[in-house]
């Protein structure tokens, strides 16, 4: 292909056309097309296209986020709605979608499921981090049992899944037990159903920011951009005392149907936290809370994917126990950030858009 029919370009409105054609094709289901599709200003966010001739045949979007690290704040982009069309994903269309955001954007990050993603992000010299930690807490081992697909015990039949859901179910037990006697004593404050975000989240941000190795800036504005925006599909839980904001949880359920991991399970899942990573005192409220929200709810079981240390201690001390997670952590940066280790990252599903299937 020449280079005169076949280029990359940052998407400008003369394009739309040819992008709702692509999205057609690439986003089928309903309302994935207009949601992916849908650039923002070009000025913040610029969403990369490969053209050939009149035709979009690969797209990759971005997202602008501000990281924070103890050595001060980054500009940065998470990269969303990658796709090539399927007659060309063996080519070079993806690849070069990838080389021209990484020469365009000083740090770039991406959450992702799929294994031709880590082929073609590590061949282009990204970072691969590893797999996010993923937990489970069962509610209902019996539902658990009959739905949830482990890879170890794909094609054993029900009978091995029921040994895996019960297995989970006692584990959790065993544990709960074991860290009551690690748990600070005390209650940490009042755990309510917040209704938006008021002053207190950027106070509470305030107050822990520089205490990751690297993190979201996850003030008032970002978690109103991010979740206010959505009413009815997140819920926010948080833990206040004197009505000082101590910590809070983003909650979200989905009843699934014919899932190849999850069967027709009924999960909720923890897609955001925030507290102080060296208080112990909020997070035993916070996690505590979620779980009586999904159980009112009849949820089969409360998922969270989390990479920071503190989260997974604060997880684990509440019953929540390790199983296969499949959500890589790649990024392309200029900056040290690039040096961060997993484990110091805080990453949950609510970053990037990697929520959305859950």
């Amino acid at each position: 292909m020449s280079r005169d029919i076949a280029r990359v370009a940052i998407y400008d409105p003369s394009m739309a056309e040819a992008l709702e054609r692509f999205a057609r094709v690439a986003w089928p289901r309903p309302g994935r097309a207009e949601s992916r599709a849908e650039p923002p200003p070009r000025t913040r966010a610029p969403t990369f296209v490969f053209l050939k001739g009149d035709d979009v045949i690969g797209h990759l979007a971005t997202i602008p986020v501000q990281l924070d690290s103890p050595g001060g704040g980054i500009a940065a982009h998470w990269i969303v709605g990658f796709m090539v069309l399927p007659e060309h994903r063996n080519g070079l269309v993806g690849p070069l979608l990838i080389r021209e955001a990484s020469r365009v954007l000083d740090c770039a990050l991406s959450l992702f499921v799929e294994p031709p993603v880590l082929r073609i992000l590590t061949g282009m010299k990204w970072a691969h981090r590893g797999i996010v930690p993923q937990y489970l807490r069962v509610l209902r081992a019996a539902d658990v049992s009959r739905n949830l697909q482990l890879r170890r015990f794909e094609g054993r039949g029900p009978a091995a899944r029921m040994v895996a859901g019960w297995g989970l179910a006692i584990g959790q037990a065993a544990l709960l037990v074991m860290s009551r006697f690690r748990r600070p004593g005390g209650s940490a404050g009042e755990v309510r159903e917040e209704q938006g975000f008021d002053d207190a989240y950027d106070q509470l941000w305030r107050s822990v920011r520089g205490r990751f190795g690297a993190c979201v800036a996850r003030d008032r504005e970002y978690l109103q951009r991010r979740y206010g925006t959505k009413p009815g599909r997140y819920r926010i839980l948080g833990c206040r005392r004197d009505n000082r904001l101590l910590g809070y949880c983003v909650l979200k359920s989905k009843h699934f149907s014919g899932d190849s991991r999850m069967g027709d399970m009924k999960l909720g899942t923890i897609v955001d936290c925030l507290f102080d990573p060296d208080s112990p005192a909020a997070p035993p409220s916070l996690l505590a809370g979620a779980v009586q929200a999904f159980r009112r709810d009849g949820m089969h079981a409360v998922l969270c994917t989390a990479s920071h240390a503190a989260v997974v201690r604060a997880l684990r001390a509440n019953g929540f126990l390790s199983i296969p997670g499949n959500l890589h952590f790649a990024l392309h940066a200029r900056q040290p950030v690039r040096d961060v280790p997993l484990e110091a990252w805080h990453l949950m599903r609510g970053d990037s858009d990697a929520d959305q299937n859950f």
